[in-house]
């Protein structure tokens, strides 16, 4: 598998339709045949991320390396390794400069977990690489947020059903009007985790922007603002969004453009426009928990689904 997934129990003619489609811009491409068609590679393996395909599991967790996310880094173990390790016994399999990729057992199964710098920019790198050249299959976004709605305070944890798409990533691959929208199912899953392990959970739309300061109202160096900027904290919570972030809208709009099923599993660390402050790793724990549970009631989704012969889940009657 590599390039777009499609969905399984398409008939080939249709299939065929689409990929014309797809083709026809890339073949009247004047620079298509020197470009790298699939991105860059060394040593055989995708460039940036560094990984051999068979290391990486169907599950894809995508991690920003944030200081803000744990109240104490433990030495010596890298985010990747450290994460992937909740899920059980963890191996590293690749680290470049960019990213560091670990892949743990999921009954019977395998998640991986890329740590990454942060942006949306660095989340595509990875992203087209493992699209490109894995088997991979759900990619989920893992990292911290900060509250914006009043009701969400320092340690709960949000699942994301829709993101603001306010970044410059996407907007490069498709109009700003396509929704980045987590799959319904992984939304379903990560809910229903969290509220078995009693965790403080929201579910709704969260908002991902590249300025993490005047993108979310707080004043630049020397106090510095703009009139508009005033208006952000207040404008998002009357549209109901949760909370902020930089990344998940790339990997929710990236693997839905390209078939996959995404979804977004988020801890709080502060809500400063509630007077709430920062606390580093608030949330962490209980989001951990989620995206294992999650992952793991996902899967069981997927062979109750399989075993029914459905191409799609729905909750029983």
């Amino acid at each position: 598998m590599s390039g777009y997934l499609d969905p399984s129990g398409i008939a080939e003619p249709d299939l065929e339709a689409v990929r014309r489609i797809r083709r026809a811009v890339l073949d009247s491409h004047p620079y298509r045949d020197v470009l790298p068609a699939r991105g860059l590679r060394v040593g055989g393996r995708p460039a940036l991320t560094g990984v051999d395909p068979a290391d990486v599991g169907r599950y894809v967790v995508l991690s920003v390396r944030d200081p803000l996310g744990e109240e104490v880094a433990s030495a010596g173990i890298g985010h990747a390794q450290r994460l992937a390790s909740a899920f059980g016994p963890a191996e590293p399999v690749a680290a470049t400069g960019l990213f560091q990729t670990s892949t743990a057992s999921l009954e019977g199964e395998r998640v991986s977990v890329v740590a990454t710098g942060s942006g949306a920019p660095e989340l595509e790198l990875a992203m087209v690489e493992l699209m490109e050249h894995t088997e991979a299959e759900v990619f989920i976004y893992f990292g911290t947020a900060a509250g914006l709605h009043p009701f969400v305070h320092p340690g709960d944890v949000v699942v994301s059903t829709g993101v603001v798409r306010e970044e410059a990533t996407t907007r490069a691959y498709v109009d700003p009007a396509y929704p980045a929208a987590p799959s319904y199912d992984v939304v379903a899953a990560f809910v229903g985790a969290a509220q078995d392990n009693g965790v403080a959970v929201h579910a709704g739309v969260t908002r991902s922007t590249d300025s993490d300061i005047l993108g979310n109202g707080r004043p630049s160096v020397g106090g510095y603002l703009q009139p508009h900027h005033r208006e952000t904290i207040d404008y998002w919570i009357r549209a109901g969004v949760l909370c902020n972030d930089r990344e998940a809208s790339a990997v929710v709009t990236l693997g839905s453009l390209f078939g996959r099923r995404t979804g977004a599993v988020l801890g709080v660390t502060d809500n400063f426009p509630a007077g709430r402050s920062l606390k580093p790793g608030a949330g962490m724990a209980d989001a951990t928990a989620t995206l294992v549970g999650g992952l793991r009631r996902l899967q069981r989704l997927d062979q109750a689904r399989v075993r029914g012969g459905r191409r799609y889940w729905a909750p029983p009657p």
